[in-house]
């Protein structure tokens, strides 16, 4: 296997600027003992040696130069044609090759699905996060689809949301490095985030959970309504509870066999809370342990698949100053 593939287990917690922070934080969840869906993490410096082999990295780099920030239109002509070149490009035989293998000790028969995940940051700075503006890919199946995802995956780097974001924040496009995460596929009954204080009023004694059936792409996309709750982090009992009329859930697309749709929350189920108290209280225990092995309050992505809980994501909840 080559260095620029490992186990997510075995990324270094300073790891951030090669793997990113998504992929460093999954290591540093897996060795707390966490329950994390296994998987690997292609390095940063994959995407810079698939582009300096293919010879296109002049070409991105002269599109890069022809951005105009004021002209959204002529940002999106210039940024998709660098998504095109990266979701087309050759892979390294060594790397695809690695890919692949990785990939075919990852799967089974009783699961052969896996996500693509986007793990970033920007070289050089604290920042390890960009949220909601790389892509994450879901029920992917065989590694032609892996292949093809991880490109896609990469491609995202050059969203025009992504390249507008590092401008204004004055973040250096060749500072930015992505490092695809490919993992077993939690197909989950509810999914959700868990802030391990509260986002709104900034109270450090409250955990707050948003939840909805299926995966977890139609809470953190805001595409449907959510059940909401309020615990007590010590006790880790409900303080309030708000159980709404969800309508939309996201779910395998059966009909392809493959990738995500949005579908209706059947009705028997529309109006029924999706977690129960046993299982608030055991996201609750969680979040405590990860912030404080983290050491900050934590934005975390979980799903419950079969009644068991897993950990999808863990970052520091953004501007929350009291902490």
């Amino acid at each position: 296997m080559i260095p620029e593939i490992v186990a997510l287990e075995r990324i270094p917690e300073d790891g951030a600027e090669r793997w990113g922070g998504k992929a460093t934080n999954l290591g540093r969840l897996i060795r707390l003992g966490v329950t994390v869906p296994p998987g690997f993490c292609i390095a940063a410096e994959a995407l810079e040696r698939t582009l300096s082999a293919a010879g296109i990295q002049g070409d991105i780099d002269a599109a890069v130069g022809r951005l105009n920030y004021d002209d959204f239109a002529a940002v999106e002509v210039e940024t998709k044609h660098i998504r095109s070149l990266i979701e087309h490009v050759p892979m390294p035989t060594d790397l695809q090759a690695s890919i692949v293998a990785r990939h075919a000790a990852l799967v089974s028969e009783a699961n052969p699905f896996v996500a693509v995940r986007s793990s970033v940051a920007a070289r050089g700075t604290s920042i390890s996060s960009f949220p909601g503006m790389m892509d994450t890919y879901h029920y992917v199946l065989g590694a032609n689809e892996v292949l093809g995802s991880v490109r896609e995956c990469w491609a995202s780097l050059w969203s025009s949301r992504a390249v507008h974001g590092r401008h204004h924040k004055n973040i250096s496009h060749a500072n930015a490095i992505i490092a695809p995460i490919v993992q077993l596929m939690v197909n989950a009954e509810s999914a959700g985030v868990l802030f391990t204080a509260n986002p709104i009023t900034k109270d450090c004694s409250e955990c707050v959970v948003e939840a909805n059936w299926g995966i977890g792409e139609s809470v953190v996309s805001g595409r449907s309504m959510t059940d909401s709750f309020i615990l007590d982090k010590g006790a880790g009992s409900v303080k309030q509870r708000a159980i709404a009329t969800k309508t939309i859930m996201v779910i395998m697309d059966n009909d392809k066999g493959r990738g995500r749709k949005e579908v209706p929350v059947p009705s028997d189920r529309s109006c029924r809370p999706t977690l129960s108290d046993a299982q608030l209280a055991e996201l609750c225990a969680v979040g405590r342990r990860i912030e404080d092995h983290f050491a900050f309050p934590a934005d975390i992505e979980w799903a419950f698949k079969c009644g068991k809980l897993y950990v999808l994501q863990a970052r520091k909840i953004r501007n929350l100053e009291t902490f």
